[in-house]
């Protein structure tokens, strides 16, 4: 099928992205929604604006908008494009999964989430397993400190999720908004985006990283 994805940068979008492409769909598009809220919970906020490196480097042309939680500004903006299905990233979030439904039933189009419901420690697992490298960019939960920023997701970082997970009840994929994720590489990038410097922003309770530098590199 002729396709355009919901693309915010993180690993459960361009997870979802890549088992698409896998399956043999045609990904025409990225859209790229900034969130008029920082508080969404239909998009993602911190480093946004680097999605266009991830674009370059997979080759998808991006279109980037502005639009709050409601389904109407999605509606416009979907709109826009002729294409047979919407990919998106959902794991368990009902809200935010319902929401691209009844958008794309009313487009008469199909709504693609690959990872719905999937079982959450696998996904990570085998998005590592399939190349992935991610970037842990923001943090909001307790147990999780400044220390995780800027991290790469591995086997470490992967038990200390499973620890929090057992005695915070956290979720480990962060789908309850206790992380943000950043891909820096996957097996459908041509080019691999190195984060040469950044800075932290914590409060003590939660945070985030501003990228300063960023380049592509040929892996």
């Amino acid at each position: 099928m002729r396709a355009i994805a919901l693309f915010s940068g993180g690993k459960d979008s361009t997870y979802a992205l890549y088992l698409a492409m896998q399956q043999g769909h045609i990904v025409e598009r990225l859209i790229t929604i900034v969130p008029k809220n920082e508080d969404s919970y239909m998009y993602h906020v911190p480093v946004i604006d680097r999605t266009r490196y991830q674009a370059e480097a997979m080759g998808i042309p991006q279109d980037v908008y502005s639009a709050g939680d409601d389904t109407e500004e999605l509606m416009d903006i979907l709109s826009k494009y002729d294409a047979d299905m919407v990919i998106s990233g959902a794991i368990a979030s009902n809200y935010q999964k319902t929401r691209i439904e009844e958008v794309c039933t009313d487009l008469g189009v199909v709504s693609y989430t690959p990872l719905w419901l999937k079982k959450q420690r696998t996904l990570l697992e085998d998005m590592l397993l399939a190349g992935f490298e991610i970037m842990m960019v923001g943090v909001a939960a307790y147990g999780l400190d400044d220390s995780f920023l800027g991290r790469v997701i591995d086997d470490e970082i992967l038990k200390k999720l499973d620890e929090l997970e057992r005695k915070y009840r956290i979720n480990i994929a962060g789908e309850g908004g206790e992380y943000e994720t950043y891909v820096l590489y996957a097996p459908m990038f041509s080019k691999r985006i190195v984060v040469e410097d950044y800075d932290k922003i914590w409060d003590g309770v939660r945070g985030h990283i501003i990228m300063k530098s960023v380049s592509l590199e040929v892996p």
